[in-house]
């Protein structure tokens, strides 16, 4: 039997995202090692996986710190005796498999699950940040013995840079949704009121089209038979990041964090993510899942889980007119919303039920190694 580590920048990433493919193949009888920073998910993976925590500055681009991170991290691998590696995001991925191949770890898959803001934005630092970054990916790809990617964009323009090898490029949209637990008739709906709920949920950063959200809002706050909410967490202090000034608006309702996102789905009307670029996005998945129709923009990632006028619409990047536009659509047509929201959900039974995506990872590995 095989040992296979999964390396990640992020504790919840891998409570959330990699313990399906995880809990695959420990069921397989392999070996299965978390290799995690410390974190509030990291008890919740320790009950279930062997886990090594690791030292990692998630922000600095020190080349000091970076050098001592994936110095400590060849050390950790290197106890471990692994047969295969996957790490997953930018640092993870590249410091992640430099790392790996210095201490002889003969298979490494990468994952790339988005670019990050540094590919929405055009000022120097991030152009700089960017060169930085594609320099060193460049290098861990040639290491690396392939690489899996969630959507088609993000291939393409590295294919396009040529930043990395087609033969390493494997496409797996998604990360999966697990469909039995977002299930509509198994679920319980939140309490909203009468009004019908748009529902955005997540990270309050610009980029995720916070501000756009709260100006369509504004837009259609003459409407009686509707409401906004959004839930999620502010980052005070942080430019990236809405403040919790702007989040209290008399056309919004503010719900911070909440762990009850099969429930909120379910009492809602339609589910909004106006995102300046993503992935592939998981809530999108998971209102898909609900079987609520999802208005989202038109960046690369929502287009590739939204198919304008099948599962939901789609609208103009970065135009809060255009998002309450599209919004109004839905809001003065149910019959047309219950359709959109029947397509999502077959469409994720067919395509991201976790154990579809499962299976297409399994069968990259097996690729390398016998699992």
């Amino acid at each position: 039997m095989a040992r296979i580590g999964f390396l990640s920048h992020s504790d919840m990433s891998v409570y959330y995202f990699r313990a399906p493919i995880m809990r695959a193949l420990k069921e397989r009888g392999h070996e299965v090692f978390a290799i995690i920073p410390d974190g509030a998910y990291a008890p919740n993976i320790k009950s279930e996986f062997k886990t090594i925590i690791y030292e990692l500055d998630k922000a600095s681009l020190n080349p000091l710190k970076v050098s001592r991170d994936t110095q400590n991290l060849a050390l950790a691998l290197e106890e471990l005796s692994l047969d295969m590696l996957q790490t997953g995001a930018h640092k993870s991925n590249v410091f992640g498999t430099f790392a790996a191949k210095k201490v002889g770890i003969k298979t490494v898959i990468n994952l790339v699950e988005g670019m990050g803001s540094f590919y929405i934005h055009n000022d120097l630092k991030s152009m700089l940040v960017r060169k930085a970054i594609e320099m060193l990916y460049k290098k861990a790809f040639k290491m690396s013995d392939a690489c899996v990617f969630v959507n088609d964009s993000d291939p393409d323009y590295m294919l396009s840079k040529s930043l990395i090898e087609e033969k390493k490029v494997r496409r797996i949209k998604s990360v999966g949704v697990n469909a039995n637990l977002f299930d509509p008739k198994k679920v319980e709906a939140y309490k909203f009121g009468d009004k019908k709920v748009v529902l955005m949920m997540g990270r309050a950063l610009w980029d995720k089209g916070v501000r756009e959200f709260y100006e369509a809002a504004n837009i259609l706050k003459d409407r009686l038979d509707c409401e906004f909410v959004f839930v999620g967490d502010t980052y005070e202090g942080n430019p990236s990041s809405a403040t919790s000034e702007f989040l209290r608006n008399q056309n919004v309702k503010w719900i911070k964090w909440s762990d009850n996102v099969k429930e909120l789905l379910k009492g809602a009307y339609i589910y909004a993510l106006p995102s300046y670029k993503e992935g592939f996005p998981r809530t999108v998945l998971e209102a898909m899942s609900m079987a609520k129709a999802c208005v989202v923009s038109g960046a690369s990632g929502c287009v590739e889980a939204v198919e304008d006028g099948v599962n939901g619409l789609v609208c103009k990047v970065k135009d809060s007119a255009d998002l309450a536009k599209k919004i109004e659509i839905l809001l003065d047509d149910e019959k047309m919303v219950l359709e959109m929201g029947q397509n999502g959900r077959k469409l994720v039974l067919e395509n991201y039920d976790e154990p579809i995506i499962v299976e297409k990872y399994l069968k990259v590995y097996k690729e390398f190694l016998d699992v």
